[in-house]
């Protein structure tokens, strides 16, 4: 398909802008802590806009002063940050693209000390703390508040602000009457909830200049079924910003209370939310921004040929890849680097130990270190390097390291690339995890790494290849237990996963974290009679926008669920287990197993390498059992090292 509409200028009110392509707000979480993004976070917007998006928006600039302290959040509450955001906005346009910042408040899940409020004292499922109903002498003080912000914007030299009133948020509070029980001027209608979000609006114009263009970016539905915004209320809400001079609205779902339905992950269809852009497009005279899973270059196109929007939004796509646009005006498919839904963008709260501070990426580890991570320097001495393991970590490495010049070769023992991440993407949803093997494939072709599979090294090969130095990244195996001989079958969920075993009809799942999850309801959605249990929490330490899914889908199938049940022991017909201060017996057929991984160490090659006087380093599984961030990270960093 051509993309001639992508790269075809656009308006936004009185702003042209050159292209179509939008990269949306996303919250790199780097800054001082005084409300300022980083100098890694302006570089992270430069490199977009030097990669061809016509629209940079800048994220989450708070519109009120914090006697608190700011957190991840950024502000421009007031005139002391028009010089400093005057740069950011100089740094995004000098490379031709438009600047834009966005402007909200956080509410609830505040940061930096803030205090919590909202519309309505209730609790939320998201946070325990209850927030302080606003008043509205208030809510009428933030109104100016925001039209404020919009004037430092301009004069700061942005072309346009995008007012955050989405996905839980303040505003979107406001809007809900999920979040909103409030009986005066600001609860109950429609038009009483639009309140605050209109007020701002008309501050914003007001204080900015009618010509300045202002968008909405707002949650069109909350998928909340009636408890919140439903599609044709959201409609409604989108045709009153516009009648009140919005000059362009980001179409948005989603809320805080169900997380996963506002970030894009591997469970979600290409343009999954293309069904809300059509009502809105037909109700609205003002720009439209569509969003949801658009980085597939012929979905974002079909998008703007249908008419169903003016612009096209990108966040983690443009994250992956910030030359996206530029690949995609030049033909240039295959050397897309492509996001895989994976959400460990939102997973920086957890990784402590990953410099600088902030989002990361698993297929770009330089996000946050760019320009200069993605610059390959060649190697200061040639060396011959051998590659033990071909899964995430040792491809990357070696696609990096024959890149610098070395000559590399990578030796798999199975038939196929990959390691774990074939169990990891062999799910039908996990679709988009599918394109990263062939992806690191292609980066070791193109620097010259020879790549020998079915090919198992032990420490006479190793010696017999006589390498210069030795990457090993043999990965992980599944835990196992000590079993007795009077039990039920015992098999691990990665079997499960990949159709190697067909357990029993009632099954017993040990282990309630992803592979857990995954395993309990592939199993249950072929009628089988399902229990799953855990030591600690069920979905204990994992990413929320991903195990909300899970969650659902495993109550949906009746899957009894036992957290904080550790496994005691098994018996002829089932497992013991504690429970409640007391022991729980479960009969199954089957047990499965989802407890975890072992690195796979090979102590013998790192003899046999000190042997050959060759050097070693661990990297990936095999040092450390981590994910795929991980993996990925370790491989480009010893590959930029030697």
């Amino acid at each position: 398909m051509s993309n001639s509409r992508l790269f075809e200028p656009g308006r936004l009110g009185t702003l042209t802008v050159p292209n179509r392509i939008v990269y949306s707000p996303m919250s790199l979480r780097s800054t001082d802590g005084h409300g300022h993004y980083t100098e890694t976070a302006i570089a992270s917007m430069e490199l977009r806009a030097e990669g061809g998006c016509g629209l940079v928006i800048a994220p989450g600039a708070m519109a009120w002063p914090s006697s608190t302290g700011y957190g991840l959040s950024v502000s421009i509450a007031e005139d002391d940050a028009i010089p400093y955001m005057r740069e950011v906005a100089r740094r995004i346009k000098r490379h031709g693209a438009r600047a834009a910042l966005q402007i909200g408040a956080r509410g609830t899940r505040t940061e930096g000390g803030a205090e919590s409020i909202a519309p309505s004292a209730m609790r939320f499922g998201y946070e325990a703390k209850i927030p302080r109903e606003l008043t509205v002498e208030e809510i009428e003080g933030f109104v100016r508040d925001f039209g404020q912000a919009a004037r430092r914007a301009r004069e700061a030299g942005f072309d346009a602000v995008l007012l955050h009133a989405c996905t839980g948020k303040l505003l979107s509070m406001f809007m809900s009457p999920y979040s909103n029980r409030r009986t005066d001027c600001y609860g109950g209608t429609t038009e009483n909830r639009m309140r605050f979000v209109l007020d701002a609006l008309a501050a914003m114009k007001k204080e900015a200049g009618r010509d300045f263009p202002v968008m909405v970016r707002m949650s069109v539905d909350e998928r909340l079924g009636e408890r919140g915004v439903q599609t044709e209320e959201g409609v409604r809400m989108a045709a009153m910003l516009d009648a009140a001079g919005a000059d362009g609205i980001q179409v948005m779902s989603g809320t805080q209370e169900r997380i996963w339905n506002t970030s894009c992950g591997y469970f979600y269809p290409d343009a999954y939310a293309e069904g809300l852009n059509r009502p809105v497009r037909d109700a609205v005279n003002c720009a439209l921004i569509a969003a949801g899973k658009l980085g597939n270059p012929d979905v974002a196109e079909a998008v703007l040929e249908r008419g169903d929007a003016d612009f096209i939004s990108l966040g983690r796509p443009l994250l992956v890849d910030p030359f996206w646009p530029k690949k995609v005006l030049e033909g240039r498919y295959g050397e897309i680097r492509r996001c895989i839904g994976c959400l460990n963008c939102f997973t920086f709260a957890s990784r402590k130990d990953i410099e600088p501070r902030g989002v990361s990426c698993t297929v770009n580890p330089g996000v946050l270190r760019e320009p200069e991570f993605d610059m390959i320097s060649p190697a200061e001495s040639r060396k011959r390097i051998l590659v033990v393991g071909g899964g995430l970590a040792g491809m990357e490495a070696a696609a990096v390291l024959a890149a610098r010049g070395h000559e590399v070769e990578l030796h798999e023992a199975a038939e196929e690339l990959g390691g774990q991440w074939i169990i990891a993407s062999h799910a039908p949803y996990r679709k988009d995890y599918r394109s990263l093997v062939p992806w690191l494939e292609y980066r070791m072709r193109m620097s010259g790494v020879r790549v020998f599979l079915n090919s198992r090294v032990d420490a006479d090969r190793l010696l017999r290849i006589a390498p210069g130095y030795v990457v090993l990244a043999t990965g992980a195996e599944p835990r196992k237990l000590p079993l007795s001989a009077s039990r039920p079958e015992v098999v691990q969920g990665c079997d499960v996963i990949m159709d190697r075993v067909r357990p029993g009809q009632r099954v017993v799942v040990v282990g309630g974290r992803y592979i857990g999850m995954e395993s309990a309801v592939k199993l249950a959605e072929t009628g089988r009679h399902v229990s799953i249990i855990d030591a600690g929490e069920i979905a204990q330490n994992t990413n929320p926008r991903l195990s909300g899914v899970y969650r659902d889908r495993l109550v949906e199938l009746g899957v009894y669920m036992y957290p904080n049940t550790p496994l005691l022991g098994f018996t002829g017909d089932g497992v013991d287990a504690a429970h409640i201060g007391s022991l729980l017996h479960l009969p199954c057929d089957t047990v499965v197993l989802a407890i975890g991984t072992v690195s796979v160490k090979a102590p013998e090659l790192e003899d046999a390498a000190a042997r050959c006087g060759a050097g070693c380093r661990r990297i990936g599984d095999c040092r450390k059992i981590g994910d795929a961030l991980y993996a990925i990270r370790e491989g480009a960093e010893l590959g930029r090292e030697l």
